[in-house]
This record gives structure tokens, sequence and C-alpha cells, in this order.
């Protein structure tokens, strides 16, 4: 079983039919994914991510453009509708004349929607955790000292720039801090060289007011190295004149010009995690409530926040060491040790960088894990705390509750229901 890409061009007619035609010829064993743009860089991982749990189960995963075009959509949508296949992932934006559509795909087969939370009741989410990521990255600028951060953002209804914008929102408000209008943003969304010369203008004007922020967060890894960019063009350096923290980890933005400290996703896990709702109804036969299953994400520590020095690319060394192991049984002593420190000194140091203590942090990192080990997997309780890399059952449990608000068991209860 592989992957097909069906994106031929216009005149539809043809095309619509062909796609009909094919899709009832394959639609054994065979799931849709409906995208609005699969060269955009997340699409594309997710779309790989989903391919791969499909091949992996013996099935065969068709991946639709509609490029952004209302019109389009609906033609995919319409040519979809009779063709029988096992279940649908929908995938990023939508048209709202177009949801009468995918109500009824919901309605007729197993569906799971990621990224792009649609307003259909009874359909599956696998997602982000965007406020999280939010607070990740506002906490990171506010433990490093910056009092004066702005956010930048963009003019288009996307729940994931509400939830981080709240997240900025919040953040400076649990810690006391001032928001003038003139330190946020909105820029005109658009990929195309002209929507590019609509925000440059305004980015500028934004980065010469007489009371810049010291530090910004920005909603995407993209529009931080166009603001990067700007910046380097009118003479200023990041981070030594503002600091910048962006979102995605999205490759080759994230490592070009300053390398961009930013919150990193996994969208190959988000692809996985639809394929596996998919399959939990197709194939397992089991009758689930609609889930809302949010994949944590991380901070990624680079130069567009600090400069880079040996020290700073020594921290970049722990967090990486601690990424790879915090499954075992790793400890401050091990860790001081790798990169030269005494081990009280570097607990320390370690809590002024990153503003919490080296211990809380592997906790972090190991109920990151355990969270996606319910979400995803039947493994119990006692296994998955000794998975994640916790030695006591019971101290798993009084550390997810205080993270989660809730008990892994009930927790599991609402990501993947019996």
């Amino acid at each position: 079983m592989n992957s097909t890409l069906f994106a031929a061009p216009r005149p539809a007619e043809p095309m619509i039919h062909g796609l009909t035609a094919f899709l009832r010829r394959r639609h054994e064993k065979t799931f849709v994914l409906i995208a609005q743009d699969l060269a955009h860089w997340h699409a594309g991982e997710i779309a790989a991510g989903a391919n791969l749990a499909v091949t992996a189960n013996g099935y065969r995963l068709v991946s639709l453009d509609f490029r952004r075009s209302a019109e389009r959509e609906r033609e995919l949508l319409e040519a979809i509708r009779d063709a029988g296949v096992s279940g649908f992932i929908f995938l990023w934006d939508h048209a709202s004349s177009n949801l009468d559509l995918y109500a009824s795909l919901v309605e007729s087969r197993p569906c799971v929607q990621v990224i792009d939370p649609k307003p259909i009741p009874g359909l599956d989410f696998v997602g982000i955790d965007e406020y999280s990521g939010g607070l990740l990255a506002m906490r990171h600028l506010i433990n490093l000292g910056y009092r004066q951060i702005g956010h930048v953002t963009l003019q288009v209804p996307m729940q994931c720039l509400c939830e981080r914008r709240q997240a900025y929102v919040d953040s400076l408000a649990q810690a006391g801090l001032h928001m003038p209008d003139e330190w946020v943003l909105n820029l005109p969304y658009g990929l195309n060289e002209v929507d590019r010369c609509l925000r440059v203008p305004l980015i500028r004007q934004f980065l010469t007011q007489p009371q810049r922020p010291q530090a910004l967060f920005v909603c995407a890894d993209w529009v931080a190295s166009e603001l990067i960019e700007c910046a380097q063009e009118l003479g200023l350096s990041v981070p030594e004149d503002f600091a910048v923290v962006g979102f995605d980890d999205s490759l080759p933005y994230c490592l070009t010009g300053v390398p961009l400290t930013t919150v990193r996703i996994d969208p190959q896990q988000i692809g996985r995690l639809a394929v596996e709702r998919l399959l939990l109804q197709v194939r397992d036969g089991v009758k689930a409530e609609p889930a809302r299953i949010l994949i944590p994400p991380m901070l990624i520590v680079r130069e567009s926040s600090a400069r880079t020095t040996a020290t700073t690319e020594r921290w970049a060394l722990v967090v990486r060491h601690m990424q790879n192991n915090f499954r075992r049984d790793i400890s401050v002593r091990e860790v001081a040790s790798m990169v030269g420190l005494e081990h009280h000194y570097f607990s320390h140091q370690f809590s002024r960088v990153f503003g919490r203590r080296f211990t809380d942090y592997v906790n972090e990192l190991r109920l990151q894990y355990a969270a996606q080990l319910l979400a995803t997997t039947e493994h119990t309780i006692q296994h998955v705390a000794s998975d994640a890399g916790f030695g006591s059952e019971n101290h798993f449990y009084t550390l997810f509750k205080r993270a989660y608000h809730v008990s892994p068991h009930a927790f599991r209860k609402q990501q993947l229901p019996r």
C-alpha cells in the first residue's frame, strides 16, 4: 500500500470524474486526506505521518489538495462523498460555504480533523496544545529577564493563532507586565510576493517605533523570518536589539539567518494519531465518543533569544541530552559532568536559564511522553509510568494530576474512550 496525491490541473470536470472513478475502484481499505495546501511544510509532514501509519496497517492514503480555492474544495468534497472509502482526514482551513459537505461526510463515515477545528458536532480533533506552546515561549522570555514583550500575529481567523495570542496576554497579566497596543502587530496573511510586500512596510514601522519592545513572541516561524530579515535591513541585530521567539520549528525558517528559538511541534505525530483514531473505528469497530487530542509542544532554545556563545551552546547540548534520555534515571550529576560543571553550580545555572529546576524539566518531558502513551495506547497506568521514566506509579499519578488537572485514568477516558 502507498500514498497517492491526486492533484490534476484544471479543467475541473474531467479531473473530478476521474477522481470519483479512481476512488470507486480502490475504495477498500482507503483513507482520503483533504488539505488546503499540501505544499505547506506542516501539511506535507502531517500527510507523511499519516501515510506511514496507513501503510503500516495495510491501508492506502489518497491525499487531495484544494490549493486554497473554495470552489475546488467543494468540487473535491462532492467527488469523494459517494466514493465509499473507509474514512477521511480533514487537514487545515476550510471555506464556511463548504461546511455542509464536511458535515455530510461526518454523518456517513469515520472522520478526523487535524490542526483546524471545524464547527461540526461529533468530529474527532487531533492537534497541538497551542496555548501551552504560547506559555512556553512567553515564560522563556520572562525568565530571561525581558519585561517589554511584544507580539506579532496574522489577520486571519485561525483558532491556533487566537490561542497563541491568548497565551501572550495571560502571561503578561500573570507577570504583572504592561502591554501597550503598539506592541502588538497584526499583519496581513498571505504567502505570495504581493502579500509579503504588504507586510514589509508594517514590520519596518513596527521596528522603528520610538518605544520598541525588548523581545517579541511571533506567531509563526515564517513570520519571524520576515521580521528578522527586515530588522537586519534596518541595521538592527537579534538578539542584541530585541529577542525573538517563533512557533512551529519549521524548516527552513528556524535555521536561516539567526537560528530561531521556537516552539517545536511534531506534525508527523499528528498524522499518525489521526490515522489511529480512524483505525479505532474502522478496523477495531470501536464506537468511540468524539475526542480532542492535543499534543504537547516543546521549547527549542537557539540564538534569537540569547547570543550564541560557548555557554549557550553548552545549554543546547544539555537540552538535547535530556530530550534523548529522560526515560531513564538521568541525574544532575551525570549531565553536569557531561558539560564539565560542578553539579551544585550546574543546578543553580540551569534554574536561572530555564526558569525551573532540573528535575522539574525532566518530569515535564516524562509527562508529555506519558500523555501521548495514554492517548494512543492501551498500556496499563503502571506500564506508562515506568516507560516514561517514573520510578513510582504514585509519584507519576501526583505529578500528572498536578500538570493536567485530571488523573491519568480520567485523561485517557477523555482522549481515547472505551
